[in-house]
């Protein structure tokens, strides 16, 4: 028997070498919340650049199961998601689940990422 695909945990600083149609699973901070488009955009800087990475989630399909608080600028929250691709340039993801990252602590999901992902 065969279910959903399972999704790939990566750093926001990873989407953009994601292929459309993948399934991913990440952590961003809300820089800014698009009403008319249902879209969130996600930023985290890690690992440090000159310019944070930057992501562009919609939401549409999951509005009514989000929560006040996980539409807040400056709120960490976990993204379930499909890339997408479109002829804006940036990074584009349509969210299948959206949840509050609560009171974590972002340096050690850094790691725990990073040495996921060494791991293979």
């Amino acid at each position: 028997m065969s279910g959903p695909l399972p999704s790939h945990l990566v750093l926001l600083s990873e989407l953009a070498t994601c292929e459309p149609g993948q399934k991913v699973r990440f952590l961003g901070c809300i820089e800014e919340y698009i009403t008319r488009t249902a879209t969130l955009r996600l930023k985290h800087d890690y690992p440090p650049s000159s310019s944070p990475y930057v992501a562009n989630v919609n939401i549409a399909h999951v509005l009514e199961r989000i929560k006040r608080h996980e539409l807040e600028v400056g709120s960490w929250i976990n993204i379930i998601g499909s890339m997408e691709r479109r002829k804006e340039k940036g990074i584009y993801v349509q969210a299948i689940a959206v949840w509050d990252a609560g009171n974590m602590d972002l340096d050690a999901y850094q790691k725990a990422v990073d040495k996921r992902r060494e791991a293979g």
